[in-house]
């Protein structure tokens, strides 16, 4: 079928019997919403036709794109975050949660996950689904829990894979009011060993949204993390 795109953002959308629904912005209508070249492929597309096609693909290549996210299991996956080790695979925090939220990545071609790192990963399904995102984050921290007092670790996964889910503006009043419910969670994020810019972007939005007693918390938590020595 022919590529029908979301008339609020231009991305393809998902038919489903008669109505549309984008993977991209969320929004969603009737058929007769989409803007009229958009209903004109539909139409071309349920005609009557009979059509025989032959492909000769490269194995190689498709091979070679199938083995960067499916060559590991779940299990090995989540053991090579959890031992912090990817000497078999680089790209195992990515690759985990491609395989442990597989609706949250559905919209997605294999070729565009390996082309995603972490942090665009989580930055994109946040902005489709901060809950989502909220999650995948969840499970990352806890399975790498034990090495967040490694500096290295805890700069990988605060300052680099998850800043830019923080950071989001449609994600933060979720994630704030996930704070002031979730212990583990704030401590994972303000008491392991790093401290910089994703504690000052949360303590922000709580200025922003008007959580000043989670900020006066987080601040005491921050202001006991050896690893804090100011912003800049």
């Amino acid at each position: 079928m022919a590529t029908i795109r979301c008339p609020h953002c231009g991305s393809p959308v998902m038919i489903r019997g008669s109505r549309w629904e984008c993977g991209w912005c969320g929004d969603f209508g009737s058929i007769s919403s989409l803007q009229p070249s958009e209903k004109a492929k539909l139409m071309r597309a349920t005609a009557p036709s009979v059509k025989v096609t032959i492909t000769v693909a490269d194995a190689s290549e498709e091979s070679d794109e199938e083995e960067s996210l499916c060559k590991f299991s779940p299990n090995e996956l989540e053991d090579m975050v959890c031992r912090w080790d990817f000497s078999e695979n680089e790209w195992a925090c990515r690759d985990l949660l491609v395989a442990a939220f597989p609706e949250a990545v559905r919209f997605w071609t294999v070729e565009e996950l390996s082309d995603m790192d972490t942090m665009e990963l989580l930055g994109k399904v946040g902005e489709w689904k901060p809950e989502v995102g909220i999650q995948m984050m969840k499970f990352l921290l806890d399975t790498a829990e034990r090495h967040l007092q490694k500096p290295e670790v805890a700069e990988q996964l605060l300052e680099n894979d998850l800043y830019e889910l923080c950071r989001n503006q449609t994600v933060q009043p979720k994630l704030l009011a996930q704070l002031k419910e979730d212990d583990h969670l704030i401590r994972q994020l303000f008491q392991s060993a790093y401290a910089g810019d994703l504690q000052e972007e949360l303590l922000e939005a709580c200025d922003w949204f008007g959580e000043l007693v989670l900020k006066e918390w987080l601040q005491t938590l921050l202001t006991q993390n050896p690893y804090f020595k100011g912003f800049d």
